[in-house]
């Protein structure tokens, strides 16, 4: 067993949730197919930092955090310990200034040896010492892989640490959560100045900001890859259809043909939208039984799906979802003035 000097377990993947947001939140914005600006501070504890290596691609943005929980470990999660003098000094006094014996296993002495001249020579070299620790909960492979690794490593910018293996799972759910979600734009009703009559019916439709693809039916979806070190994965989030809801209890939503950004007559057939009179029935809308002032909300859900590889496409049938993905809806309102029947008899 190695000595557990920085030890902690892999229950730190209980925590990412939060880190994530701020992690992903505090570098500078990367361009489509970079790097993740994600990096841990020297001397902490948590296995995020070999984010720094997964290249990200698509719609996604550095400054997203979508919550994505209980995110798969992988094998050989190092910790940081400084850099060439930092670090260099904090495997020298590990060691009480003893040179561990040319044969102690995980090449201590090669990189005690390291350390020792990069501290007499002045070193600022740019990069960062690692320290892998025993992992209690590694399966057997993992804690077999880990076991041919060296026990300290000094890695410079861009380098792999040695033995770190994301597997495609933890990778979609990584791009799950800088996926950049199409956003809530604006809602359009008809008629258009928000002033209706009761028994007519009020029709709906809404917009989305932000990049985003429409698929097949109409569907508006936007994609994210994930890649490291031959491993990729690819993951979209697909809009469900649109809801209606309205605070007027006499109300009749019209929902049944709904698509996923509400009424299609209103793109389709304006015409047919135009000439709806009361008694009559919206694609997507609302009916107000009732004068006053009411409110219609609307609310796109997003599911999440993923496939193994980087691919550039819409969303395969049947496509899995992504394990801890926990996306917010988008919501929109708008208020409406419904006024009497009469007065819609009387201007016709």
């Amino acid at each position: 067993m190695r000595r557990a000097v920085g030890w902690r377990s892999r229950v730190v993947i209980a925590g990412l949730t939060a880190l994530l947001p701020a992690l992903f939140g505090s570098g500078p914005a990367s361009a489509a197919d970079g790097t993740s600006p994600v990096s841990c501070a020297t001397g902490s504890s948590c296995y995020v930092q070999i984010l720094q290596w997964v290249h990200f691609g698509g719609d996604y943005a550095p400054g997203t955090s979508n919550t994505v929980v209980d995110i798969q470990p992988p094998a050989c999660s190092w910790d940081p310990v400084g850099t060439a003098q930092s670090g260099s000094r904090y495997i020298v006094n590990y060691y009480d200034g003893d040179a561990p014996a040319p044969g102690s296993p995980y090449d201590q002495y090669a990189s005690y040896m390291q350390a020792k001249t990069m501290l007499a020579t002045g070193s600022t070299e740019a990069g960062e010492w690692y320290y892998l620790p025993d992992a209690p909960y590694d399966t057997a492979a993992q804690a077999a892989q880990c076991a041919a690794q060296p026990l300290w490593f000094f890695a410079v910018p861009g380098e792999a640490i040695p033995g770190v293996v994301l597997p495609p799972l933890t990778l979609a759910q990584l791009a799950a959560s800088v996926l950049r979600v199409p956003a809530a734009g604006r809602m359009y009703l008809s008629p258009t100045s928000g002033n209706t009559y009761s028994n007519l019916p009020t029709f709906a439709r809404v917009t989305l900001t932000g990049p985003y693809h429409i698929g097949p039916g109409g569907m508006p979806y936007a994609t994210a890859f994930a890649g490291f070190n031959g491993n990729g994965a690819t993951v979209w989030v697909e809009a469900t259809r649109l809801q209606l809801a309205t605070n007027d209890s006499s109300a009749t939503p019209d929902t049944n043909g709904c698509g996923y950004l509400g009424s299609t007559e209103m793109v389709l057939e304006p015409r047919v939208v135009a000439s709806t009179g009361a008694n009559g029935t919206a694609d997507c809308g609302v009916t107000f039984r009732d004068p006053g002032t009411w409110n219609i909300t609307a609310s796109l859900t997003w599911r999440t799906c993923w496939v193994p590889e980087i691919v550039h496409s819409a969303p395969p049938a049947n496509c899995t979802p992504v394990p801890g993905a926990e996306l917010n809806p988008d919501n929109w309102a708008r208020n409406v003035t419904v006024h009497e029947i009469q007065a819609a008899n009387g201007a016709n």
